[in-house]
């Protein structure tokens, strides 16, 4: 902890992410907190309270065309905590902070987690014929938007080169797991017997992610395996979508092996991860998904589960074929069923895969070296919060 950092203050906003977001709250606030800093976060969140040393504000979870009737709220909120500086995480956001910094005459920093554009252009609730345009204004917008801050961050590499024009402060910060978590699911699973024949797939589930092929991949796991499992943890967008899983499941007939348990919070998600004994990654290939890093690559490896996941240009650098998983064709379901049954076939070998994974989780793929770029760049930004790049 640094003696300046004990005397400031920051905080932390959003108008679309909870407060107990894994990224937001576990990895930096919770990083910022460690290093001296008293946090303030305002995001979403049923109640205001301290937690783990953080005071979170809490927003109420609107729809979505309500969401601009929060940014007053955020502005007005920010500014009175009189914060050292402020950084915030929704691309949305752009439109406030700059009167922010303008009132507080303090930093501002973007935290970008998605290539947006990217990201329009397979969001579902849109109809198809809009997406397309919207995405190329805000491919051109962003920028222009992302010129008024501090400073930038990043979590993966191919979103920072989105930004490779913009001259400002810059840090890439990869969703790795935090050290605690780490640790934890070392503690968890160190005495664990051989996992029963479950299948775990954790995180958000969209067409784009390869939910529908899961369907179908897992029923013939089914049927050379009766006894597996498929169980599904995260939140489904559009919310629609679960409604079709569950009937596809249901027409199927493999309704008793299909567990829809739907969005956790996430400090409850080891329960799941240490029972499964492969972790599932079947994004499909969109550009956004070709770009964007899947985080539960790395919350697999800790919990020791060999990975099976489409192959694409985000997961080959931490998925290493015959050694921590398999990576198989995005859009073969046959493919991806091959390659769960050669794990749950073989339960010493899927135990040998998850121990290299959970090495790699322990020695490279972990949020210590994250931290201590995050403090430095706060440090940069507060010390001179208007130079360039």
């Amino acid at each position: 902890m640094s003696e300046r950092a004990s005397t400031l203050k920051a905080c932390i906003f959003s108008s679309v992410h909870s407060a107990l977001d894994n990224r937001v709250f576990y990895r930096e606030a919770q990083s910022l907190h460690k290093s001296g800093y008293d946090v303030t976060l305002i995001a979403i969140h049923d109640t205001t309270e301290l937690r783990h040393g953080v005071q979170i504000i809490g927003l109420p979870q609107v729809p979505r065309w309500q969401r601009p009737r929060l940014w007053w709220t955020i502005l007005r909120t920010a500014r009175a905590e009189r914060a050292d500086i402020y950084h915030f995480h929704d691309p949305e956001l752009l439109l406030v902070a700059p009167f922010l910094r303008l009132l507080t005459g303090k930093p501002t920093i973007y935290d970008i987690h998605e290539v947006y554009a990217d990201f329009i252009k397979v969001k579902d609730y849109m109809p198809g014929w809009i997406r397309y345009p919207i995405a190329w204004v805000f491919r051109w917008l962003e920028p222009v938007l992302a010129r008024l801050q501090s400073g930038l961050i990043f979590s993966d590499h191919a979103i920072a080169e989105s930004f490779e024009n913009v001259r400002l402060p810059k840090v890439t910060l990869f969703n790795y797991p935090a050290m605690f978590f780490i640790e934890d699911a070392n503690a968890t699973t160190k005495d664990l017997p051989p996992r029963a024949p479950i299948v775990l797939h954790l995180g958000g589930h969209e067409r784009n992610r390869g939910t529908r092929l899961m369907i179908a991949a897992f029923q013939q796991v089914l049927e050379e395996m009766s006894e597996a499992r498929l169980v599904l943890v995260g939140h489904f967008m559009p919310p629609g979508l679960q409604q079709e899983v569950q009937q596809d499941v249901d027409q199927r007939g493999i309704s008793h092996a299909v567990n829809i348990v739907g969005r956790v919070p996430f400090d409850q998600i080891g329960t799941y991860l240490q029972q499964a004994a492969v972790g599932w990654v079947p994004w499909q290939p969109y550009a956004k998904n070709d770009k964007n890093v899947p985080t539960k690559l790395f919350e697999y490896m800790a919990y020791g589960i060999p990975i099976v996941s489409s192959d694409l240009a985000s997961t080959r650098p931490y998925v290493h074929d015959g050694e921590n998983g398999y990576r198989v064709a995005a859009t073969d379901p046959s493919a991806h069923a091959q390659a769960i049954l050669k794990i749950l076939r073989q339960p010493a070998l899927g135990q040998d895969m998850g121990k290299k994974g959970q090495s790699l989780a322990r020695t490279q793929f972990n949020w210590d070296e994250m931290e201590k770029k995050l403090a430095a760049f706060y440090d940069v930004l507060i010390t001179h919060p208007d130079k360039p790049a």
